[in-house]
Formats: structure tokens, C-alpha cells, sequence
């Protein structure tokens, strides 16, 4: 009997734009493995932590990605994993899992996608949340001829999620 557990649509959208976007550097010829962020709430219920191990789960099941072959980092107060060196481009990590920790002072410019179940109660923290992914992978170089490459990317499962205009502008 399949046992694979399926990932919750932001996630899936959110990993078929990361493929675009890996695409579009390879296509670039730039060493780019973009980064996607996924933000959970902090633990509150049961729900929360089955919710963070189905996502491992079927990251693992459905896209290989997990922690054992590198391609998933955990940054969980109680859990940290495979994140030396994440910052560096070519770093082989695809997909990062946090609750708030990233969010200040945290500076990574392949990131380019979140996946958001997490409410924003402040908006000095969603500020800082969506600075993770709104910077160019190669300050020095710029901007890309390839728009896609220029944009940040935000998946979410929440109904009432508000990105100010002074916030994202035309970038998010």
C-alpha cells in the first residue's frame, strides 16, 4: 500500500517555482540553488508538530529532499540542522524549515520563496521575514535579463495574509 504522504499545496507550488527558478539560473549559466524558506507557527497544538512531520515526511517521500542527503535544513530552536554554510550559493540545500529564528539578522540571497503558516502579528516581523527573500542573488551583478529570477515568491495557506505595498512594492 503507497504510504506517501501528500504536502500541503503551498508547498507544492512553492517547490515547482523553486524548479523554475533553478531552471532559469542553469539557462542564466549562473551557480544559483535558490532557496526555500518554509515558516511554521510556533507549537500551539498537536496539529502544529503533526503538521512540521508530514512536511519532512513528504518532502523526503515525494521530492528526495530531507535532511539525511543534504537538501533540507532545520533551524528549530530544538533542532539544527545542515546549516553550515547555507548562505553560499551553490550550497546544496533546497529547502529551509523555521519557526522565527531567521528572521532577524539573517542574510541569504538565494532565498527566494516562503511558505508561510505562520500569522504575522507584528509588522516589524514580517518586514524582517520577507527581507530573507527580497534580495538578488548577486548584489554585484544585479538585476537578471530572466524576470522570474528578480521577484520573490510568498505561498501561503492563510485566508487573510496582507503584503503592504510599502512592503513588497512590485517585488513580492
Amino acid at each position: 500500500k503507497d504510504r506517501t504522504v501528500p504536502l500541503p499545496q503551498a508547498v507544492r507550488e512553492a517547490l515547482k517555482k523553486r524548479e523554475e527558478l533553478s531552471q532559469a539560473y542553469k539557462e542564466t549559466g549562473v551557480a544559483v540553488n535558490p532557496l526555500l524558506l518554509i515558516q511554521l507557527p510556533n507549537r500551539t497544538s498537536q496539529a502544529d508538530e503533526d503538521r512540521q512531520a508530514l512536511i519532512v515526511r513528504a518532502l523526503a517521500d515525494t521530492h528526495d529532499i530531507s535532511v539525511e542527503n543534504g537538501k533540507l535544513a532545520i533551524y528549530l530552536s530544538e533542532n539544527k540542522k545542515n546549516l553550515e554554510n547555507l548562505t553560499r550559493n551553490e550550497n546544496e540545500v533546497e529547502v529551509l524549515i523555521f519557526k522565527q529564528a531567521i528572521a532577524l539578522g539573517w542574510d541569504c540571497p538565494r532565498a527566494h520563496i516562503l511558505v508561510l503558516f505562520r500569522e504575522w502579528h507584528s509588522s516589524e516581523f514580517s518586514i524582517q521575514t520577507l527581507g530573507r527573500i527580497m534580495r538578488v542573488s548577486e548584489p554585484e551583478h544585479g538585476y537578471y535579463d530572466n524576470d522570474i529570477l528578480n521577484y520573490a515568491y510568498v505561498y501561503t495557506n492563510i485566508a487573510d495574509i496582507e503584503i503592504k505595498e510599502d512592503i513588497g512594492r512590485d517585488y513580492v
